[in-house]
């Protein structure tokens, strides 16, 4: 079994630095197609060259003024059947129908996304937390493997509530992977602490951002994307890919599940 997580950034191309977003502020308000196309093609490149069964896609946008696309998650699938590689496209809003903010122009079509390739069968569930803005949970089940695609809070105290209502959701599956973007500012144990009755082991890929200025005063670490497993689940490989996509590295783990 082999996941590919990857924050997106909608796409815009920016890489992270503070120059790319004080040059180039426009893109996070119009879109810019040429700077879509090029962070497109080099996402599919890495999905074509890792072929993953499980591709989560966290900040892509689903038809948005920014984006030339109807549905970027969409737009990726078909790039890569072009590549010879089928998958299931599915994307879920951010907020939720319940929050303010999934009805406000541009943020409504706001998502994550999911690629499942084809030939597996997989069971899909959007599950909603109750703290914080972005609350979507997307989970995938192949047997008796549930995993799930999180983007976590900005804030600390948001996030630990929202980890503890992910250790609710984990606590009633047999095994588990939790992979996206944790935003752990606050270091990694943060996490493992807060994940710590749940059993789930920390599988670290590497820094996945960019050194950025004041670095040491807004965060305790550049590992914002990583990995939970249930303890039976030995990775044979978890990695950074250098790419930069956006302004978030991909991560990609893999195990033995059965001959999936």
């Amino acid at each position: 079994m082999k996941i590919l997580s990857c924050n997106a950034g909608y796409l815009l191309d920016y890489d992270g630095s503070l120059r790319e977003y004080a040059l180039k502020p426009h893109r996070a308000m119009l879109g810019d197609d040429a700077a879509e196309q090029r962070a497109t093609e080099r996402l599919v490149d890495v999905i074509a060259d890792e072929r993953p069964d499980v591709v989560c896609l966290l900040e892509v946008d689903q038809g948005s003024a920014r984006t030339m696309t109807e549905g970027q998650v969409t737009r990726l699938a078909e790039a890569l059947t072009d590549r010879g590689l089928a998958y299931h496209a599915r994307a879920d809003a951010k907020y939720g129908d319940g929050n303010v903010l999934g009805r406000l122009p541009v943020l409504s079509h706001l998502s994550n996304g999911l690629l499942v390739r084809d030939d597996i069968d997989a069971t899909i569930e959007a599950h909603y937390l109750e703290t914080g803005p972005k609350r979507l949970v997307t989970e995938v089940r192949i047997g008796d493997l549930s995993i799930f695609a999180v983007h976590l809070a900005m804030s600390g105290r948001g996030r630990r509530k929202q980890l503890d209502e992910i250790a609710a959701i984990v606590a009633e599956r047999e095994r588990v992977v939790v992979a996206g973007d944790f935003n752990a500012y606050d270091g990694l144990e943060e996490v493992e602490t807060a994940l710590e009755e749940t059993g789930l082991v920390l599988h670290d890929p590497g820094e996945t951002v960019p050194k950025r200025p004041l670095d040491t005063l807004v965060s305790e670490t550049r590992t914002l994307d990583f990995f939970l497993a249930s303890p039976d689940i030995e990775p044979t490989r978890c990695d950074v890919i250098d790419v930069q996509v956006s302004d978030h590295r991909p991560v990609v783990l893999e195990f033995e599940n059965g001959g999936v």
